[in-house]
């Protein structure tokens, strides 16, 4: 199958280098997928589940914050705020926080508050679910 460069990259430094069969995005209007030889676009990604599969067939999944991909020469770059393996995911804090952030979300102090509150729930989301989908292949 054909590969492409795939750089993750989180604010904290390198999540992935490597060639690539393809990258699942979680995209507003639903998934993105990237395969070889795709387009140029540049693609916001939302917090949800990534997905990629290496060049030797391996697939990986992470939780990931808001950010942006974007292919450009058959190069593939997604940035992002966080992104975390399912090895990585602490569930307890992980359903403390889905709790403050839907806390923060009734108590309506302002708009501002509200959709960071909501931005912060389905992060936790995401991660609960990767989880749950997932955390059983540690």
């Amino acid at each position: 199958m054909n590969t492409f460069p795939l750089r993750i990259y989180e604010s904290d430094g390198i999540f992935f280098e490597g060639d690539a069969q393809s990258v699942t995005i979680p995209a507003e209007d639903g998934e993105y997928a990237v395969l070889a030889a795709h387009e140029n676009t540049v693609v916001a990604v939302e917090p949800g589940i990534l997905h990629y599969v290496t060049d030797e067939g391996e697939l990986f999944y992470a939780s990931v914050s808001n950010g942006m991909l974007r292919v450009e020469d058959g190069d593939v770059l997604v940035l992002v705020e966080t992104a975390e393996r399912p090895e990585e995911i602490d569930e307890e804090r992980a359903r403390r926080k889905e709790e403050e952030a839907r806390e923060e979300m009734r108590a309506q102090k302002s708009r501002r508050d509200f959709y960071l509150a909501e931005a912060m729930l389905r992060r936790e989301l995401a991660r609960l679910k990767l989880l749950k989908d997932h955390g059983n292949n540690l």
